[in-house]
Parts: structure tokens; C-alpha cells; sequence
């Protein structure tokens, strides 16, 4: 019952702050002008022309089987929601560890019977619930308007989310270690997303070390890939399992995750000898 309190408290701070209606919002409108902006003409299980925004779609020489348009325009959507879903999803969140550390409101939540780990953890898993409601609602009101659209049904498109929020939950635990230290929303917004930008090109840790005039600093590089989140690798495998054309490795997912664990526990010891 302590767990579903502090969840409970999470998701009205994020309708307080606008954050949970937002996000719902601006998925809602994505999925309306989806609706209306994209026609198909479908003959024979091939496409045979269509509009975006009424804009004719240019279809040169053999007219390419509809799953195939739909796996690669999954694919698409779905590659723009990891980079830019990730950023959103930190931007919701990034507030709640700084102002559970404020003056006032760290005295009211540790007055209650509820110890430190309990009461970060649960935070974590009320941010995790958030993000994941709206990723279910995005992803699977993409899935249903294209599938109904088409009548392609690609499962792979909502396996592919899992993979999705795995990344952001790698993130997330950064993000959490980021706001005990600093108890800064600011700061819990960009160093995430920095160590997003900066571990894309750690995917070409080989070619970077090689490059290196010192065994040290490519020693340095190569641990830094193997630390770090493996962001273009799981990138690449959400586009993979939509289209079909592999599926995802572990060794990435798992590192990643990995990640964000360690983080997570370093945020919960830290937290834990906190002086309020």
C-alpha cells in the first residue's frame, strides 16, 4: 500500500504540472493527422498509390507490396520515437527527484513509515508507469490507424516499443542518480540527454580507438563504449525487428540495462545518506 501511495502521488504531480496531459495530447493529435493525412489505394496486396497531406505518393516502376511499405514506415515512426521519445519521456520525469529533495516536501514524505529505498523506488516505478501508459498509447494508436488503414497487422512494431522503453529506462536511472546529486531539474534534463548524444558515436568505438595516438586514451574509448548505454545499437535493432530483417542482439539490450541498474543503485545509496 506505501508503493501505490507514492505511485499515486507520481501521477498527480504529473497531472499538477501538465505533464501527463501533455504528453497524452500531443500523441493524440499525431494519431488525428495520421488519420486524415494518409490514404492508400491498395490493389492485390500491393500499393498502388496513395497521398500524404494530399500530397501524391511518387510510385516508380513495380508497385512495392504493402507490408513492405508498412514495415518500413513503422520503421520510421518508430526511429524518430526512439530519439525524440526518450527526450520527452526524461522531460517529464526529470523534475520529480529535485522536488522530492526540496525543503518541505522531503520532510513531509519522510515523516511517514516509508524508508529512503522504499520511497525513491516506488518514485521510480511511478515514472516508469507514466512513460509506459503513454508509450501503450502512442505506439498502440499508431499500430490500430496504420493496421486498420492497411489491414497489415505487424506485431513487430509493438514488440519493438519494449525495446523502446528498455533504452529510456537506462536513462532514466541516470536520470535519478543525476537529481539526487544535484537535486537540479535542469542538470537531470541534459546530462541525460547528453550521455544519449554522446554514446551514438561510441557505436564506432573500433575505428575511434584506431585512430588514437595513445593505447590509454583508446583503452579509455573502448571502456566507455562498454559502460555506457549502447544507444545507436538498440536503435538499430528496433529497425531491424520491425522490417523484419534480424532480430535484436542481446549483448546491448542487457549493457544497457546494466546501465540504468547501476545507476539506480547508486542514486538509492546516495539518497539514502542524505542529510534533509
Amino acid at each position: 500500500m506505501k508503493t501505490w501511495a507514492v505511485i499515486v502521488d507520481t501521477w498527480r504531480e504529473a497531472l499538477a504540472r501538465y505533464t501527463l496531459l501533455g504528453f497524452a495530447g500531443v500523441s493524440l493529435v499525431f494519431m488525428l493527422i495520421l488519420t486524415f493525412a494518409l490514404n492508400l489505394d491498395i490493389v492485390d496486396g500491393s500499393l498502388a498509390a496513395g497521398t500524404l497531406f494530399g500530397k501524391a505518393l511518387q510510385m516508380r516502376g513495380r508497385t512495392p507490396a504493402i507490408e513492405t511499405v508498412v514495415s518500413t514506415g513503422e520503421a520510421v515512426f518508430a526511429g524518430l520515437l526512439y530519439a525524440l521519445g526518450i527526450f520527452l519521456a526524461i522531460f517529464a520525469v526529470a523534475s520529480q527527484i529535485p522536488n522530492l529533495q526540496r525543503r518541505g516536501t522531503a520532510d513531509l514524505y519522510l515523516a511517514r513509515p516509508i524508508g529512503r529505498t522504499h520511497l525513491l523506488l516506488a518514485r521510480f516505478i511511478g515514472a516508469v508507469t507514466l512513460v509506459t501508459a503513454n508509450l501503450v498509447f502512442l505506439c498502440g494508436g499508431v499500430f490500430v490507424i496504420i493496421s486498420l488503414k492497411t489491414r497489415v497487422w505487424n506485431i513487430r512494431f509493438l514488440t519493438a516499443s519494449f525495446l523502446i522503453l528498455a533504452a529510456f529506462l537506462s536513462f532514466l536511472g541516470f536520470t535519478y542518480l543525476v537529481g539526487v546529486l544535484s537535486s537540479s531539474t535542469p542538470l537531470s534534463i541534459m546530462l541525460p540527454y547528453a550521455l544519449y548524444m554522446l554514446s551514438l558515436p561510441l557505436s564506432a568505438h573500433d575505428k575511434i580507438a584506431a585512430a588514437m595516438d595513445s593505447k590509454f586514451w583508446a583503452n579509455i574509448i573502448h571502456g566507455l563504449y562498454w559502460i555506457f548505454p549502447k544507444s545507436a545499437e538498440v536503435g538499430r535493432d528496433v529497425t531491424m525487428l520491425i522490417t523484419g530483417k534480424g532480430t535484436p542482439a542481446w549483448t546491448p539490450l542487457l549493457t544497457t540495462l546494466a546501465f540504468g541498474l547501476a545507476c539506480l543503485i547508486a542514486a538509492v545509496a546516495i539518497f539514502r545518506r542524505k542529510d534533509f
